[in-house]
């Protein structure tokens, strides 16, 4: 049921509330719960990790999240600590347009801390807006070659600009219920080049059909590299 509010103030109000009630059971969570759940899936086998996880788990993985939900098992922030994981826990870490919320000069020293959790040929996979697509729309509209949004996106954009849509994948920030700006621009050489330098190997490109939760579309990136 939609709640109707009396004015801005009151749905402002609300919404600043539920925030706090959050970030208290994010606290709570971290402080009191997390070490448990960290000792008990310790003894697991294969263990497999998705970092940033939204609002729906992926079957057989154990979740990070900034702020505590339904289908969240650990609470990190990395672009202010490490993850709270041993060396070489897991088999493999999955993470979709995560990556982009990390502020671009952290992201090299995120990566390096997923490649320290990873076990010897442990995989990581990385999905986000592709950088380069977005730079390329710009150019086609500035040049009256692209009068509309490439791949029908509109959030934040009922007039279709491509303009528009160009920013909103580059910066986003319009979910108020999560830190959703985005901080960094990816392109597939770019990301290639980081995981080089986080001692990955066998980098290559992924294919959509490859992708294992939400597919963005048209604007999705995803590459693979081995411990």
């Amino acid at each position: 049921m939609k709640i109707k509010w009396k004015n801005k103030k009151a749905r402002k109000q609300a919404k600043q509330q539920l925030v706090f009630v959050v970030k208290i059971k994010t606290y709570l969570y971290k402080k009191l719960v997390q070490r448990f759940v960290i000792k008990k899936n310790s003894q697991k086998n294969i263990r497999f990790l998705e970092i940033g996880p939204g609002v729906q788990r992926l079957a057989d993985f154990e979740t990070v999240n900034v702020l505590k939900n339904d289908v969240t098992d650990y609470i990190a922030d990395l672009s202010l600590e490490k993850l709270p994981f041993k060396d070489r826990s897991f088999d493999l870490i999955y993470t979709s347009h995560f990556l982009e919320h990390i502020e671009w000069f952290k992201v090299e020293q995120c990566i390096k801390e997923m490649h320290r959790v990873l076990k010897d040929n442990g995989k990581l996979e990385i999905w986000l807006p592709d950088g380069l697509k977005a730079a390329q729309t710009l150019i086609e509209a500035e040049n009256g070659r692209l009068l509309k949004t490439p791949d029908g996106w509109k959030n934040g954009n009922k007039e279709d600009s491509p303009y528009l849509w160009v920013n909103g994948r580059v910066f986003y920030g319009l979910n108020p219920k999560y830190p959703s700006w985005h901080k960094g621009l990816f392109t597939y050489n770019y990301l290639a080049s980081l995981l080089e330098k986080s001692k990955f190997k066998n980098i290559r490109k992924l294919d959509n059909k490859e992708c294992r939760g939400f597919d963005h579309g048209w604007i999705n990136l995803g590459i693979i590299g081995e411990k």
